[in-house]
């Protein structure tokens, strides 16, 4: 594969959040990654609708979600959907795929929820019995967080943003990363601003090369994924009857052709 070209754009104007961008995008280490391209956002998104770089990487805090998208918050321990309604089989098995195809997870076991009642509580039972997702729930914040529970999911499906921060949190996943799933173009952003260690007086800039590192992932999943499914193995059985057929074609001409010459 290519290196990737991935363009990155800001809004803000924070002067230190700048400064690290342009850090990370001439990291040596990142360079051998991909091509890294500081663009302005609408440049940026034009750039991707034309195919002209792989990957958008939002460096604003708070970056909206893209038409046609939702917001996946991935991290080192499991995915969190937020979507803003309440999630139906549909949904559940378009974020099967995207676990899948997306993240590199084979058979994911989802997790429902919610925080209010469900209008219908039987979804999970429904579309593993219908469907053959293994989901669960629904759960209330306080037992997906019982014993770590989170952790034995690959993905989370909730219809509140702050419960999903509030998860986030107590999981204390290591520099999360926000992905706007449900399109083929590849746009993550960052969780949180550039954080400081005030002890050491460095700046822990993973909240920036891990946006580059999933959409990479992403990106090779997804060509991984594709190809495994492009190149069907021949067909195995041969019918023998179409062998004799052929063998036996010859045969019948030459004979005609031996009682015409008589």
């Amino acid at each position: 594969m290519e290196k990737l070209k991935i363009a990155i754009t800001q809004t803000g104007t924070d002067d230190i959040s700048n400064n690290f961008v342009r850090q990370v995008c001439c990291d040596p280490a990142m360079l051998e990654l991909c091509t890294p391209v500081e663009l302005d956002e609408e440049t940026a998104y034009r750039k991707l609708d034309e195919g002209k770089v792989d990957a958008l990487v939002l460096a604003t805090q708070e970056p909206k979600c893209p038409s046609g998208t939702f917001e996946i918050i991935v991290t080192d321990k499991t995915n969190i959907a937020v979507l803003d309604k309440e999630p139906n089989a549909e949904d559940i098995i378009k974020l099967r795929d995207i676990l899948e195809r997306d993240l590199g997870l084979q058979i994911p076991r989802i997790a429902i929820v919610q925080e209010s009642a469900m209008q219908n509580p039987d979804l999970a039972t429904q579309v593993t019995t219908e469907q053959g997702i293994n989901t669960y729930g629904p759960y209330t914040v306080e037992q997906i967080m019982i014993e770590d529970t989170a952790w034995h999911f690959d993905g989370i499906i909730t219809t509140d943003k702050a419960l999903a921060q509030h998860i986030v949190t107590e999981l204390m996943a290591k520099a999360p990363v926000r992905y706007f799933a449900g399109r083929e173009a590849v746009v993550t952003a960052i969780y949180q601003p550039v954080q400081t260690n005030e002890d050491e007086g460095v700046a822990d800039v993973s909240w920036l090369t891990h946006p580059f590192y999933t959409a990479i992932d992403i990106i090779r999943n997804r060509a991984f994924y594709d190809e495994a499914r492009q190149n069907v193995l021949p067909k195995l059985f041969r019918d023998k009857r179409e062998d004799r057929k052929k063998d036996e074609l010859p045969q019948a001409n030459n004979n005609d052709n031996t009682e015409k010459a008589s």
